[in-house]
């Protein structure tokens, strides 16, 4: 499948997404269009296991959505839609956070499952919309409060404020901060520790976390339970126990 607004490559069973409208990347239908197609893609690829998003260039991540193309917001598949299906995937999505992340780019950070961000000091991430009259319209004002808190998202929102990687780190915004030059290879090298797991039972963990966090404990654990017993019957959880026995490493297949 061929991408213009994104590239997608595929090794070792990590499958990264670059959104490639530098030095922006900011969000047009064409990138929304090209996301939504490439979640579907590799849902379904048995060569996924892992998802790292990253931006071309070295100056942007994302500054969110492009307004010269306000004239197709309602074209193609919604912004909110999308983000959401990648908050939703079956895979572990890491953010590579390689320049300035704001507004829908600090929002597409937000739904990925970790975030590693560059300690470039021309770096910042946040959700700037309230200065220009607007909010956050692709769910940084939920899922800020819900990762950081609500007087820290509020905070954040209400005052525009851009924080750098440091400033980030230390509310819990992103997992890591990188040195510029050792970004990609250090979430590589992140994906591909993950790709050792086994892949169902990483979907087991996604799945049922997401569930019990937006619709309460007792149907997370009505899920987690449902997971178990297939889970039970799977072959990775044969190649585990076996392993163990054996004192060896186990290989898993997602099977």
């Amino acid at each position: 499948m061929s991408y213009n607004n994104i590239i997608l490559t595929t090794k070792d069973f990590v499958s990264t997404i670059t959104l490639n409208r530098p030095p922006t990347n900011s969000v047009n239908l064409g990138i929304r269009e090209e996301l939504d197609r490439a979640i579907t893609e590799l849902e379904k690829s048995k060569e996924t296991r892992v998802v790292i998003i990253t931006g071309a260039g070295d100056k942007g991540f994302s500054a969110g959505m492009d307004v010269s193309d306000v004239a197709n917001i309602e074209k193609g598949p919604n912004g909110n839609d999308v983000f959401n299906r990648i908050e939703r995937f079956s895979k572990p999505v890491i953010a590579a956070i390689n320049g300035y992340a704001l507004g829908g780019g600090c929002e597409l950070a937000l739904v990925c499952h970790f975030r590693l961000m560059t300690d470039n000091p021309k770096a910042v991430i946040g959700c700037p919309e309230v200065n220009l009259g607007i909010t956050p319209g692709w769910g940084g004002i939920q899922r800020l409060p819900r990762l950081l808190g609500k007087p820290k998202a509020l905070d954040m929102i209400l005052f525009s404020k851009r924080l750098s990687a440091k400033e980030a780190l230390a509310i819990g915004l992103v997992d890591r901060v990188v040195p510029a030059a050792d970004l990609m290879k250090e979430a590589m090298a992140f994906a591909l520790t993950l790709t050792k797991r086994p892949p169902l039972a990483m979907s087991a963990v996604l799945n049922g976390m997401w569930v019990g966090l937006e619709k309460g404990l007792e149907e997370g654990i009505r899920v987690d339970r449902e997971w178990s017993r297939k889970l039970a019957q799977s072959q990775d959880a044969m190649e585990g126990m076996t392993a163990f026995f054996q004192k060896r490493e186990p290989v898993f297949k997602g099977e």
